[in-house]
This record gives structure tokens, sequence and C-alpha cells, in this order.
């Protein structure tokens, strides 16, 4: 099925368990209820915020009448709205966007600009509330047609609530002992729901009859998009459209249908959800379908776990002991995690006003388990590159400038993300961005490296060892254990060294070892020589030996030049012969001082 057919069904069990909210509405952040009487007349204005975070007051987040896109225009929200549409009063600002402040509190303005969005509330309302005969919705008129944006002040209301959100509750109006707000009642639901004139077509999600969407929904919380929602569908140029019609009616999808994916998409998008990550310039979200709520709420946990694990080593050892589990189908994994569970994974990213499918995978609990555990493996190393089990996510650091987020590569996460959850072959853009990186700050580290074989492993087919193999023959991988060899050598010999080798030639040896190595051999024959004169000779013997073994595999004739693959293995080599001979240099250069520091006459 398609993203947003998977989509409407989820939205349709979140409804039937009451954690969606029902067509039309959205869950939005509200700050505060203006309580009205009969005749609608302003009887407070109550602050329903609660504690967060360092002692901030946090928004209740409330199912209300679905908000209106609105970038540049006036457009009244119906039922609730901001400060500046419900009572026509904002909070002062100063040149620079910052809230003016009195005796520590904003302070109230009433500008043309408050005015004429108060106004498009109260003409909204107008129209929307006619011939209405609930008691609530005829207060919410009575309030439209007597309130005065002067009144704020008059009654001094609560300036800490300007700019908030508000809805609108009925003195007194109570269900189960809980008070209700005035969109939550019958009659304002039933206006809400009520369709307004759109042409019918067939939806292609239900294949029913239905009213057309026009617009579909603003969806919220992707990375990069913007701030007030994109869509996912749209038609917004004359380009776009094709026999005469217009926007939504171009590929047909019922207002219901539209309400439905867009509600499932923006609670799995909403922050605190579990159901998202970022990778690169990609949003991630991920869902599971079981018979329970409660069952999919456990599988979704483990797939964001699976995604972004743990950092202590036992959680991750844990983890993945749980995916082999669920991986081979043994009984020893719970029942919550059976392997024929189905998941969806959905990849978005901005795209101008508009939103981008990165990639779509739906599948099973077992496929994802084998997948995330072979992607594991492929970047296998020893000492392991990182304490616990990478994050696909951290991967793309190493590939960026600075390694910031903002200088990852385009498409990069999207395409990393679709081979790890499918186990086809990693991009090779992201081997070239790890080498370039390597030329660039010369930072050849574990995770690097481990990237780099984990590309090698999958894509090419390779045996790519873990640690040090002084019996692999490949000459690339030889330069690059030679090459080591040779930084060792200067730095011994030069003590102090504030640069080595590795950051003026590195990059040249690694692409053109013909043209390189001939220098630095020459120049390390002459170290050597002098380490042999010194009190280092234990250690110049060592290296002798070491260059003597790894010449003894490479032809006579260098490589003019090493390809992208070969410059992979050509860093691996390198990585792995300077982390094995740091041990053995460091014993070497303790039995030396041992040697001259023993007394004379003692017992060699």
């Amino acid at each position: 099925m398609t993203v947003i057919q998977e989509l409407a069904r989820l939205y349709e069990r979140l409804r039937a368990e009451g954690k969606a909210p029902p067509p039309g509405y959205s869950r939005e952040k509200i700050g505060g209820e203006v309580v009205l009487d009969a005749e609608g007349n302003v009887l407070a204005i109550n602050d329903l915020r609660s504690p967060g975070e360092k002692g901030r007051l946090k928004p209740r987040i409330e199912a209300v009448p679905a908000a209106f896109k609105r970038t540049s225009g006036v457009k009244a929200n119906r039922l609730w709205d901001k400060t500046s549409y419900v009572l026509g009063v904002t909070a002062a600002k100063d040149e620079k966007g910052k809230p003016l402040l009195e005796d520590g509190h904003p302070v109230p303005l009433i500008d043309d600009k408050t005015r004429k969005e108060h106004a498009a509330f109260a003409k909204a309302h107008e129209a929307l509330l006619a011939g209405t005969d609930d008691a609530g919705l005829q207060a919410l008129l009575g309030f439209i047609r007597t309130w005065r944006p002067e009144m704020f002040t008059e009654h001094g209301f609560n300036p800490e609530l300007l700019d908030l959100n508000l809805v609108f509750r009925l003195e007194g109006d109570e269900v189960d002992g809980k008070r209700r707000f005035i969109h939550q009642r019958p009659a304002a639901e039933a206006l809400v729901q009520k369709s307004e004139e759109a042409p019918r077509a067939r939806c292609l999600v239900t294949g029913e009859e239905a009213p057309v969407a026009r617009l579909h929904p603003a969806i919220k919380g992707v990375a990069g998009a913007q701030s007030s929602g994109a869509s996912l569908v749209s038609f917004n140029l004359d380009a776009f459209t094709s026999y005469g019609k217009a926007q939504g009616e171009n590929a047909p999808v019922s207002e219901t249908a539209a309400f439905a994916y867009g509600t499932a998409l923006n609670a799995l998008l909403a922050k605190g959800s579990g159901c998202n990550l970022r990778i690169g310039d990609t949003t991630v979200v991920f869902w599971a379908e079981t018979p329970e709520r409660a069952q999919a709420s456990d599988v979704e946990w483990l797939m964001g776990q699976a995604l972004g694990p743990p950092d202590a080593a036992a959680e991750a050892n844990k983890l993945a002991a749980l995916l082999h589990d669920i991986a081979k189908g043994r009984a020893s994994a719970p029942p919550e995690f059976a392997p024929d569970t189905r998941i969806f994974i959905l990849g978005l990213a901005p795209n101008a006003a508009r939103l981008a499918i990165r990639f779509w995978r739906p599948g099973t609990l077992g496929d994802f388990a084998r997948n995330v555990l072979r992607f594991w493996e492929d970047l296998a190393q020893d000492p392991p590159a990182w304490k616990g089990k990478p994050a696909a996510w951290s991967l793309l650091y190493e590939t960026a400038a600075q390694r910031k987020a903002e200088n990852i590569p385009p498409r990069l996460g999207g395409d990393l993300m679709q081979a790890v959850l499918t186990g086809a072959p990693y991009p090779r853009t992201l081997l070239a961005a790890t080498i370039g990186r390597i030329r660039a700050d010369h930072d050849i580290n574990p995770r690097r490296v481990a990237l780099i074989a984990a590309v090698l492993r999958r894509n090419f087919k390779e045996k790519v060892p873990m640690s040090l193999d002084r019996n692999n023959p490949d000459p690339a991988y030889r330069l690059g254990r030679l090459f080591a060899v040779l930084e060792s050598i200067q730095k011994e010999a030069l003590s102090g060294l504030n640069a080595t080798i590795k950051d003026r030639y590195f990059a040249a040896a690694s692409a053109t070892p013909a043209r390189v190595f001939p220098l630095l051999v020459k120049t390390a024959t002459h170290h050597l020589s002098n380490l042999r004169k010194g009190e280092k000779g234990g250690l110049a013997h060592h290296f002798e030996a070491e260059m003597g073994e790894i010449w003894s595999g490479l032809e006579a004739d260098l490589p003019r030049s090493l390809n992208l693959e070969e410059q992979g293995r050509f860093i691996a080599g390198y990585y792995h012969q300077r982390w094995a001979r740091k041990d053995t240099t460091d014993a070497l250069i303790e039995d030396t001082a041992t040697e001259e520091n023993q007394p004379e006459g003692a017992s060699q």
C-alpha cells in the first residue's frame, strides 16, 4: 500500500484508542482559556499552562479545530486562536523583536494589525455560528459582538498570556466532572466536520466517492522545513495542473483521508513521540501495526532503540541480543516482538515549500532486526570504534566539515538509511565523503576507518580485516602499513615535531604512491641511520624488520595511482599498523630506558 494509505490506517487505529483527535481537529499548544457567561461576557482569562523544565511554564496540548495554514495573510482559526485574533491584543516588541517589559510583564499592544486580525476572527465566527441554538456557541457569538480590545487592559487580565493560543469555555460546563471547552461540545464538532462545498470525486486512498480536499494538511516537525508546516501533496503553480483542474483536484484525495494521514504523520513527528529521529537532512518516522496499540508502542520503542542505540555498552549488548533473538525467531524473544509484525519506516526531507519522500520502507520486524545487525557487523573493528553500538546518524558527522550537521552532504542521510534498512549497498558518496574529509583534516580515527571498511565489505564483498593483518597481500593495504611505519620512524628520529609526513604527504601517498614513496623511504633511511647511532638502536632494528616484512609482499614497481576503493584499503592498513605499533613501540622504548638505567655490573 502507499504511504498515505498506511498513514490513514494508522489514524483509524489511533482514533479508536482515543489517541487522535476527531476529523477536522488537530493537536495544538494552548496557553489559556476565556471563560464566558451565557450572554458572552468575559468572566476570566485563565492560564492553562503547567510547570515544565527549568521552571518554565509549558502550554497544554489540546485537540482543537484544525489550524488553517497562513504564512502572510490574515485568516482566523475556528473556535480558538492566538490573542491578537481572539482579543485583538498582542505583546509589544522592540526593534529586535524582543518583548517589551514593564514591571517584569509584557506590555499589551493594540494597533491596526491586531484590530484587523480580531475583525477577521469576528467576521468568520458570525458566518460560522449563524443560526446556531447551542448555548455554548451562542455565548461565543455574544462575545464576538460585545468584546472590545481595550477591555483587556481595562479589566486587568493577565499580560503573561499575550501571544499565546486561547480557547473558550462556558461557565459551569462540565462532563463527568471535567470542564468542557466550547470546541468540545457536540454542536461545535458538527460545525467543524461539516464539509464546505467541494467537488466530489473518487478518493485515491479509500476508493470512495467523497468531497475532495483542495489543500492538504500542513506537516510540522520535519527538520529544515517551514516551521509553520509543509505539504506532502500540493499543486501551487499552473504548471502542476492538468485538464483545468485546480490544486487538490489533480490527485483527488478526500477531505477525510487527507485529514487522517496528516494527523497521523504529525503525531509521529511530534516532539516526545519516540517515533522519529533525524539523520542528515532526512527526518525518519516509524511505526508498527499490531492488534493492540500497547504492543505497537513496545515495537516502536524497540525500533527507536535500534536506530539510536544507548551509549552504555551493557544496554547496547542487551539490545543486540534481543535483535538476534527476533532475527532468528527464537522463543526467548518476548511475544510482543513477533518477527512477522508489520512495521513502516518513512524518510522525509524539505523541498522548497513541500516535503520530499527520501525513502519508504514497509516490512517486518524480523527483516528490520536482521538488517540492523548486519549494519553493526559491517562496522566491526578491533578494538571497537564505539563503546556500544553505533547509530547510523552518528556516522554522518565523520563526513562533515567541522563535524557540523549543516555540513553533511545533501541526500547522504537518506541514502545511508535506505542501505541500513534494506541491506542494499551503501552509497558510494559515503566512501568518497569520508576519504575526502581525511584528506582535508588528516584525522584518521577509528570511526572513519570502520565506516570505510563497512563500505568495502558490503559494496565490494571484500574481507577487510578488523585489526592488523600481516598476511594481507593487497598492495594498497600494505602501502598504508608502510606509510605508518615511515611516520613512526620520523617521530622517533625527530622528537618534538609539530607536523609529520601524514600532514604533508598522506593525500598524495594514498593517491599516487609511485611518486611519493621513493622520497619518503629515502628520508626514512637517513632517520634510521641516526637512530642506530643514538640510544634507540632497538627501535631502529624493529622498524627495519617491519619495513622488510611489508616490502616482501609488494611488487618492485609501486602502483602509479590508487582508485577510491584502494585508497580506502590504504587508510585501513595505515590505521591498523599505527594501532598495532603503539603497544610495540611503547614496549621497546620502555625496554631501552630500563637498560640505560641498569646499575653498573648488573645482570643483562
